[in-house]
């Protein structure tokens, strides 16, 4: 029995041989290559970090969503809409949301920058300025920029508010930042267009607009190209090389005052004025396309789509005229002023807010009313959609989400 039992623990002992022979160089050839991945992946993650924080596609990161102003979101949004959640500010909005990163940020004339849960409302810090906040504020790499009635331009880290730099203008900042090519584009009260560095705020360059007659810039800049895009309040829209601040052209309309903000579309800038025309502007040359006549004052700005220009005014109505040669199409009747500038979904739905207080859902192709919600206050900000959602201000001071 003995001798069996030895035999078999013998048998058993070359077959765990056997075994062992053959998962060992397997186990070796393991270990070899985690050796050789895990300095490879630490290499990896190190670059990562390197690399700019990228936006989600969702995101609606700066004033009309992006650089050339397209107000252009790239999600279906589904009607109806219910209120999320709504946050009270200590005072008026005159500010448009910027949304990245899953928060909302947005500026209030109690002088308070809001960071905010794009999902719950939670406020999640505010930073205070001298004075009321106009601007709507940018975000990129993980920076949120803005401008205030103060004067200065300021920089925060999206996560805490800390301030990361600011820097001060001659006059009051009313116009919204936009961010492109490692630079902060965005106009001072003292004539001045101003580009600075994003990463540490020293100044890029600065260039002073011609004043005619009207003073200040409430005009936002736009960036297309390598080109920076503005107008004065004295009625001149200016293309700036943003490399240098070089004018490059410049169009000037007489007796004409403009709160509009450019929009570019295809090579084609497109802004409305105060002498009741919406312009279509060669973005290169700054030669006139085409100008069509407006019934009314404009002090949102233009949206631009494949087929149509759209201009809310104050006489309650937007209108639209074809893209190609400025002909006019068709007008949408509200029932108050429509200073906010359109959000577009992908689906063709435009939300726009009316001094009426109402913030409006209409078919864009014609201007079918499709929803609404009644705030306290005129809504002079601009709607943002960003992840299914709707972001707005009111004049009532509060910021209204809506959502599935």
């Amino acid at each position: 029995m003995k001798k069996d039992r030895s035999k078999k623990l013998e048998a058993r002992s070359k077959k765990d041989f056997s075994l062992s022979s053959c998962l060992l160089p397997l186990a070796s050839g393991f270990l070899s290559l985690v050796s050789f991945i895990s300095p490879l992946a630490s290499c990896i993650l190190f670059i990562l970090t390197l690399l700019p924080a990228v936006s989600s596609a969702a995101d609606w990161p700066m004033f009309m969503k992006d650089p050339t102003h397209s107000a252009a979101s790239g999600e279906n949004l589904s009607l109806p809409l219910n209120l999320k959640w709504q946050f009270k500010t200590g005072g008026p909005l005159y500010s448009s949301p910027a949304v990245s990163g899953g928060n909302v940020f947005m500026g209030s004339y109690d002088n308070h920058l809001y960071a905010l849960d794009a999902k719950t409302g939670t406020l999640l810090w505010r930073y205070k300025s001298g004075e009321q906040i106009l601007s709507t504020p940018a975000i990129a790499d993980n920076i949120v920029y803005f401008g205030s009635k103060d004067g200065w331009i300021y920089a925060l880290n999206v996560k805490d508010g800390k301030l990361l730099w600011k820097y001060e203008t001659g006059g009051k900042v009313m116009t919204s930042a936009v961010v492109a090519d490692g630079a902060v584009y965005i106009a001072s009260n003292d004539l001045y267009i101003y580009a600075i560095e994003a990463k540490d705020g020293k100044l890029r360059w600065r260039s002073k607009l011609t004043d005619y007659k009207y003073s200040g810039i409430y005009s936002s800049p736009s960036y297309w190209d390598g080109v920076v895009y503005t107008a004065g309040k004295n009625g001149v829209i200016y293309a700036l090389d943003a490399k240098n601040g070089a004018k490059m052209w410049s169009y000037y309309l007489v007796e004409s005052a403009i709160y509009s903000s450019p929009v570019i579309r295809d090579s084609v800038v497109y802004i409305a004025t105060y002498s009741r025309l919406l312009l279509a502007l060669d973005a290169k040359k700054g030669t006139v396309i085409w100008s069509a006549a407006l019934s009314d004052w404009p002090y949102s700005s233009p949206i631009a789509t494949k087929d149509a220009v759209y201009i809310g005014l104050k006489d309650g109505t937007i209108k639209y005229f074809d893209i190609k040669d400025g002909n006019f199409k068709k007008e949408y009747k509200f029932q108050g002023e429509v200073n906010s500038t359109m959000a577009v979904s992908s689906n063709g739905i435009a939300v726009v807010g009316c001094e009426d207080g109402v913030l409006y859902a209409v078919k864009l192709e014609n201007g079918e009313f499709l929803w609404k919600y009644m705030t306290v206050g005129g809504i002079q900000s601009s709607p943002a959609i960003s992840g299914g959602m709707v972001f707005v201000g009111s004049k009532d001071g509060t910021i209204y989400a809506f959502g599935q």
